[in-house]
């Protein structure tokens, strides 16, 4: 990156011996190139840019003959001082035009090509600028104009080399990340490294910032090449990855990535656990966790072992949810068969219901053929519709206060609300329609036997809307 100097005044200071009245003016030109002296050195350099393009293929014509410039120069040095007045007429004028058309020309140029470059003006200044302009207004905004362009210019180059540094940045990360081994990521940074490490210098970086942020790309990209392996289910890989670049790793990086592999082993822990228990212990879920949970009474690291228990917990629950989809669609089965032997079936079929709750399907599906028109309650169905407790349906049914059907019903809305089905609109919708009965006016037993005829016509749809619909439609005739 050129670097463009600048001076600044210099102040005078008395020392010994010293004589200070001497006249300042026979030591002040030495003391300090104020701006005027710059701004005349740029100009000077630019008149010999100017004399070059005199002697190239854009030569023009000079307004005056040598002798006229002569007899001008002769006549300015007979002109005393006191009446020296600033340029006006035809010159003047025609300067004014030319200034006006570098302006007008750099905002062209700039809409055509969105930037002005420094070879635009001195396109302009070869056609237009002859060397003995060298000190006038139209060529002193020719130099500014040109050391904004080549400012400006320093600026798009410094932003591209920075935009090529991130990107390569982002290959060694990506590409490094993809390393099947420790010594094949070591392997590929110790030749990838030394090339970024080359752009950040020529970019101007210092080299202690070079070597700074090269370590950090080497482990970001060792961070990012275990969080791979652990996505991937590549323990062994990531725990080599950690062991090696751990101390090349900042704290956070450190913490994030143990933490990781902990949980990641943890999780592995888990379900070989999960595995064994169901080979182990051939009964319930509860206890098969507790089994899995016995078998880390010995681990050491606590952190370690809560983190198991917890996986299997999770495993417990998921499990858990599953049957209880199955469950609720073996109820909606035996819903929609057309007669006993076909529920039947579904009975001998699934392997979900076991034990009481078996036998209570069992009975369910002989009575529902045989009594059809099974007896419910409104209001007990309804409160326990929205019942999490297993046992209250099979109460309420072996006391006769729901129908063999309704207790499949029952059922099914329990285990499907048991699996993480949501049934907030069918609650939603039971609020509307006892809302819907006190603006009508009617007594409550209407308005359950309505909710009640709602939500047992949906046990076979899962649609409680439209089952309301059909039951407002025959109410309002």
């Amino acid at each position: 990156m050129p670097i463009i100097p600048t001076y600044q005044r210099q102040v005078r200071y008395e020392a010994p011996s010293v004589i200070t009245a001497a006249p300042a003016p026979t030591r002040l030109p030495q003391a300090y190139e104020n701006d005027l002296q710059e701004f005349g050195t740029f100009s000077r350099n630019t008149l010999n840019f100017l004399s070059r393009l005199d002697q190239g293929p854009f030569q023009r014509q000079k307004s005056a003959s040598p002798s006229a410039a002569g007899t001008g120069s002769q006549a300015a040095q007979t002109q005393p001082l006191s009446d020296a007045a600033p340029s006006s007429g035809p010159q003047a004028d025609k300067d004014v035009s030319l200034r006006a058309d570098l302006l007008q020309s750099v905002r062209d140029t700039a809409a055509q090509k969105g930037t002005v470059q420094t070879q635009d003006l001195d396109a302009f200044a070869a056609e237009h600028f002859t060397s003995e302009q060298a000190d006038t207004p139209a060529v002193r905004d020719y130099l500014l104009l040109r050391r904004t362009a080549q400012q400006e210019a320093r600026s798009v180059q410094q932003q591209q080399q920075r935009q090529l540094a991130a990107q390569e940045e982002n290959l060694v990360r990506q590409v490094g990340s993809a390393a099947p081994s420790a010594r094949a990521l070591d392997a590929y940074l110790t030749g990838q490294l030394p090339a970024y490490e080359k752009r950040l210098k020529d970019n101007g970086a210092p080299p202690q910032t070079v070597q700074k942020l090269a370590a950090a790309l080497q482990a970001d990209t060792a961070a990012s090449c275990v969080r791979r392996a652990l996505a991937a289910g590549q323990d062994g890989l990531a725990q080599e990855v950690f062991e090696k670049y751990a101390p090349q790793f900042s704290s956070s990086q450190r913490q994030e990535c143990a933490q990781k592999i902990l949980f990641s082993a943890a999780d592995n822990r888990a379900r070989q656990l999960w595995e064994r228990a169901a080979l182990e212990k051939d009964a319930s879920l509860q206890t098969r966790e507790k089994w899995a949970h016995q078998q880390l009474d010995g681990e050491k690291n606590d952190t370690f072992a809560s983190a198991v228990r917890q996986a299997v917990s999770a495993l417990r629950a998921g499990e858990q949810a599953r049957q209880a989809g199955q469950q609720a669609q073996v109820y909606r089965d035996i819903l929609a068969c057309g007669g006993a032997e076909e529920a039947q079936g579904v009975l001998n079929r699934q392997r979900v219901l076991e034990g009481g709750q078996l036998a209570l399907a069992r009975r369910a599906v002989q009575e529902a053929f045989a009594q059809p028109k099974g007896f419910s309650q409104a209001g007990k169905f309804n409160q326990l519709y929205f019942s999490s407790d297993e046992k209250a349906a099979a109460r309420a049914y072996e006391k006769g206060q729901i129908s063999a059907r309704d207790y499949c019903v029952l059922e099914s809305a329990r285990c499907a609300r048991q699996s993480g089905r949501d049934d907030r609109q069918t609650q939603l919708l039971c609020r509307g329609i006892e809302r819907w009965g006190q603006q009508k006016g009617l007594p409550e037993k209407d308005v359950q036997d309505i909710t009640y005829a709602v939500l047992s016509s949906a046990a076979g749809t899962n649609e409680p809307l439209t089952a309301w619909k059909q039951v407002k439609a025959l109410f309002d005739l």
